[in-house]
C-alpha cells in the first residue's frame, strides 16, 4: 500500500508523497511515477512529487515525471508541495523555503493560493525570434532556462487543433540540434491585446504530451514577453487550466527575480493498492 495524495495546480495533477524518512529511493519512485500516473488504467497523473529531508531548506522537493525522469523544477507542483508541507506539518508556518534540482523557491501558503518567489533566471543570453521548421510547420523561438530548459513560440496563427498542437509541440521537443537536453515547448499568443494577458499551451517534456497549465512555462513565456517589450512586469498567463500570475523584478548581474502565483488545489487522500503498480 502506497500513501499518497492527490492535488492539482490549475489542471497540472500530481500524486505527492511524504518521504521525510527516505522510506522510497530514488529508482522506486521512477517506477511509481511510470505505473501510478497512467490514466484510466491506474491513478492518474503528470508526476509524483515527493517530499524529503534537506541539509540547508525546510524541505527537498523532487519531481518524477510521467515517463519516470526526474525533473529539475516544476512551478505548478511546487505549489502543490508547499501547501501539501504546510498542511502535513511537514514545515510549521505559511511561508518556507525548500530545494529542488533547478534552484531554491522560497513559497507562501495563503488557502488554495500558493505564490512562488523563483531562483533569479539569468537573461543575458536570452535571444529572441530564431527560425526554424517542423513538418512543414515554421516558427521562431526563444529559449531560456527556469528551473527546466523552456521554448517560447509567439504564434502567428493558432493551430487549428488540439491533435496538431501536439504533434508540432512533440516534433519541436525532439529537436535535438536544438535543444540538446529536450524542453518544454511553449504556444503563446495575446489574450486580446499583449497587456491583457497571453493564452499559453504547453507540451512538457516528461510528460510527453499536453497539460492543463505550467507554472515553469508560464513564468518562461511572461519573461519572453516582458524582455521583448510585449508586456509590462506583471503579467496574467491564461492556460487551459486556469490563470497563473507572474510578477518580474530585475535583480543584480542581468537576471530576472519572478513571483508566480495561482492554484494548489488538494484532492484526494489516496491508498495506492498492489494492483495500481500492475503493468
Amino acid at each position: 500500500m502506497i500513501l499518497c495524495t492527490k492535488m492539482n495546480g490549475n489542471g497540472n495533477d500530481f500524486l505527492v508523497i511524504n518521504n521525510m524518512d527516505l522510506k522510497y529511493s530514488g529508482e522506486t519512485l521512477s517506477t511509481y511515477a511510470k505505473a501510478l500516473c497512467r490514466r484510466r488504467e491506474s491513478l492518474g497523473a503528470d508526476g509524483i512529487l515527493a517530499a524529503e529531508p534537506s541539509e540547508s531548506h525546510d524541505f527537498k522537493m523532487r519531481l518524477f515525471n510521467r515517463d519516470g525522469t526526474e525533473g529539475e523544477m516544476c512551478g505548478n507542483g511546487a505549489r502543490c508541495i508547499a501547501r501539501y508541507a504546510f498542511l502535513k506539518g511537514i514545515v510549521k508556518k505559511s511561508e518556507m523555503t525548500f530545494e529542488t534540482l533547478g534552484g531554491r523557491v522560497d513559497a507562501s501558503v495563503s488557502d488554495a493560493r500558493t505564490t512562488l518567489r523563483l531562483s533569479p533566471v539569468n537573461i543575458s543570453n536570452l535571444v529572441h525570434d530564431v527560425p526554424a521548421s517542423v513538418e512543414g510547420y515554421d516558427f521562431s523561438y526563444t529559449f531560456l532556462t527556469v528551473g527546466v530548459p523552456h521554448a517560447v513560440i509567439f504564434e502567428k496563427k493558432r493551430l487549428d487543433s488540439e491533435d496538431r498542437y501536439r504533434k508540432i509541440g512533440r516534433a519541436i521537443r525532439f529537436r535535438a540540434d536544438l535543444f540538446p537536453e529536450g524542453a518544454n515547448i511553449n504556444f503563446v499568443s495575446p489574450k486580446s491585446t499583449y497587456e491583457a494577458g497571453l493564452d499559453v499551451i504547453t507540451y512538457e517534456r516528461g510528460v510527453e504530451d499536453l497539460t492543463l497549465s505550467c507554472g515553469t512555462g508560464s513564468t518562461a513565456s511572461a519573461i519572453t514577453a516582458f524582455t521583448a517589450g510585449l508586456t509590462g512586469p506583471v503579467v496574467d498567463v491564461y492556460n487551459p487550466g486556469g490563470l497563473n500570475r507572474v510578477s518580474l523584478k530585475f535583480g543584480p548581474s542581468d537576471t530576472l527575480l519572478p513571483e508566480l502565483e495561482g492554484g494548489a488545489s488538494y484532492i484526494a487522500e489516496i491508498e495506492a493498492l498492489e494492483e495500481a503498480l500492475d503493468q
